[in-house]
């Protein structure tokens, strides 16, 4: 992961081979349709923060989880890389979602069908994050 503007960033590259390996893992087509729509939904929170606006670590995270849903740059586990880099975003912040299997399928599952945007997908966040010294 690459750190600008004091921000850990989740780089293409890593979401490539992450998203291989969840394909090796839980089935599906393997392969990427279109590596400039996965830099381009990578880099929505890296311009929010270039263009000055208010963030937060979960504003970033959501702005990931949607981008990466919604841009289908894979040939299948759009959703479930979308996850994956939301949540190894919030780890590398300090921050872990404390929520169940079936929940987190649920929520990407409505991010992905448009049922919830960033707005709500950052709420759900907020309520469903920890910091890591409280899960110990």
């Amino acid at each position: 992961m690459g750190e600008v503007s004091g921000w850990t960033w989740v780089p293409p590259h890593l979401v490539i081979n992450w998203h291989a390996r969840l394909v090796e893992r839980f089935g599906g087509a393997s392969g990427i349709r279109d590596v400039g729509l996965l830099e381009g939904a990578l880099a929505r929170p890296q311009n929010l923060v270039v263009y000055g606006q208010a963030v937060t670590t979960e504003r970033l995270a959501a702005l990931y989880g949607v981008g990466v849903a919604k841009a289908h740059a894979f040939l299948d586990g759009n959703k479930r890389i979308a996850f994956a880099v939301m949540v190894a975003f919030l780890r590398a912040h300090g921050l872990r979602l404390d929520v169940s299997e079936a929940e987190a399928t649920r929520v990407m599952l409505d991010v992905a069908a448009s049922a919830i945007g960033e707005a709500e997908l950052e709420a759900w966040i907020i309520r469903s994050c920890r910091t890591e010294a409280a899960l110990k």
